[in-house]
């Protein structure tokens, strides 16, 4: 047995992305389609400027988004002393977070909650993995399965055994 583990967690591929490709494609061939000439003088008006700089900030997100959710990973790396949050894009390199394990404490898997709608069913993608650390709760693998979340935890406790808060509700714990 290492001294360490490393976990490729890929992002949760949700049905928004259908609509999402949709949204871009068409606002994407509406621009293409827009007559030039209809514009005076050609000279674009402060709310037309306004207009642009919006649709190009709303379609960079969207982008981004999409991106994540086609091609997004986050990396756990943890051995005794550190773990090691990446997020990775396309392959690159978007997000890097380190924790000393030390400081780590109340590793929980948190379930999806109920869609308000259906009182009957769950949002898979609200559920996830977190704990906490000085001051700051950290959330990661979200849309985790419960089994998935049971396995990682296991792992992640033969590297180190993380301490409990001291809480009264510990329901949500992992195992």
């Amino acid at each position: 047995m290492g001294l360490g583990i490393r976990v490729i967690i890929p992002a949760r591929r949700d049905w928004w992305i259908v609509p999402l490709v949709i949204f871009l494609s068409a606002g994407t061939g509406l621009e293409w389609f827009y007559p030039s000439d209809t514009l005076p003088n050609g000279n674009l008006s402060q709310v037309a400027w306004i207009g642009i700089v919006v649709l190009a900030a709303m379609t960079c997100i969207f982008v981004c988004w999409l991106l994540w959710g086609m091609t997004g990973k986050t990396i756990l790396e943890m051995d005794p002393f550190e773990l090691k949050l990446v997020r990775r894009i396309i392959g690159v390199e978007w997000d890097t977070r380190r924790f000393a394990t030390y400081d780590m404490k109340n590793l929980r898997y948190i379930p999806p909650v109920y869609i308000h709608a259906f009182q009957t069913d769950t949002n898979p993608a609200t559920s996830k993995i977190q704990f906490q650390t000085k001051d700051k709760t950290i959330r990661f693998a979200r849309g985790i399965t419960e089994k998935e979340a049971g396995a990682l935890y296991d792992r992640m406790i033969e590297v180190y055994k993380f301490p409990q808060a001291d809480e009264p509700d510990q329901s949500a714990v992992a195992r």
